[in-house]
């Protein structure tokens, strides 16, 4: 029973997952001041990834690489939704 039980609880945390934020961010992902750029969108696909890359672009100034997925949250107060807005921490919004 005990199996089971975290079993499902497994299979309900993985689900959940799809429900977050993904943070995106990758090597060349830095402001002039060194800082490092983290972007958060509501998904992981090709298209969210994309976002991700035009808004680094806009907040750096400069072409970003392709995002690579890094995390479910950020709270490194770098922290940037979709829109370009600067956050102090983000997760699943």
């Amino acid at each position: 029973m005990k199996q089971f039980i975290l079993l499902f609880t497994l299979a309900l945390l993985m689900g959940a997952q799809s429900l977050f934020a993904k943070c995106q961010s990758d090597s060349d992902w830095k402001k002039p001041d060194g800082k490092k750029i983290i972007v958060c969108v509501k998904g992981d696909s090709f298209s969210d990834r994309d976002k991700a890359k035009a808004t680094c672009a806009k907040i750096k100034g400069s072409a970003c690489s392709t995002a690579s997925s890094f995390s479910s949250s950020c709270s490194n107060n770098e922290c940037y939704d979709e829109s370009g807005k600067q956050h102090n921490s983000l997760s699943g919004f």
